[in-house]
C-alpha cells in the first residue's frame, strides 16, 4: 500500500485523541487519570501547532501522525504514534523524515525528542541518528540530532 503524508486537518483530531489515550492507557497507565484532567491543554497545544501536525495514510486508513513544537531554539517532536497495524512497515519513519525537514525549512538546526527507555521507538530513533543525551523527566531519555 502506498504511504502518504498529509498536514492535518481538523477531522482527524478524533483519530490523534484515539492514539494518544492508547498510549497512555498501554505504557503510562498510571498517568491516564491526570493525562485526562489534563486533556483540555494537551488539546491545545495540538492546535496551537496544528501546521506542525502531520498525518499518515496508508490506502484508506489512518496510518499514524507526528506533532512537533518550537522550544527555545530547537524543535520538539512532542508525539509520534504509529497504528498498530501499520507498524514496521515504514510509517514512523516517514514520519520522523517529514519532521526533520519540516524544522529544517522553518529554520531549525537541533532536532530534539525524549522516550521512554522500554519504548521499542527507541531503536528508530536511533537508526534515524539521533544520539542519547541524558535522562529527563519521569527517566525518560532525551535524543537529539542535527539536521
Amino acid at each position: 500500500m502506498k504511504l502518504i503524508l498529509r498536514q492535518a486537518v481538523v477531522t482527524d483530531l478524533p483519530a490523534i485523541y484515539r492514539g494518544e489515550q492508547s498510549y497512555i492507557r498501554s505504557w503510562e497507565p498510571e498517568h491516564e487519570a491526570s493525562w485526562n484532567f489534563q486533556f483540555e491543554k494537551h488539546l491545545t497545544r495540538w492546535v496551537e501547532n496544528f501546521d506542525r501536525l502531520t498525518i499518515a495514510v496508508m490506502g484508506d486508513q489512518f496510518a499514524g501522525y507526528s506533532l512537533w513544537t518550537q522550544e527555545h531554539n530547537y524543535a520538539e517532536l512532542c508525539t509520534i504514534n504509529v497504528d498498530a497495524n501499520c507498524r514496521r512497515s515504514g510509517v514512523g519513519t516517514a514520519l520522523l523524515a517529514a519532521y526533520a525537514l519540516d524544522a529544517k525549512n522553518q529554520g531549525f538546526s537541533q532536532l530534539r525528542l525524549s522516550v521512554r527507555a522500554d519504548n521499542p521507538a527507541r531503536l528508530m530513533y536511533e537508526r534515524f541518528g539521533f544520539v542519547h543525551t541524558g535522562t529527563g523527566a519521569h527517566g525518560y531519555l532525551t535524543y537529539e540530532r542535527c539536521v
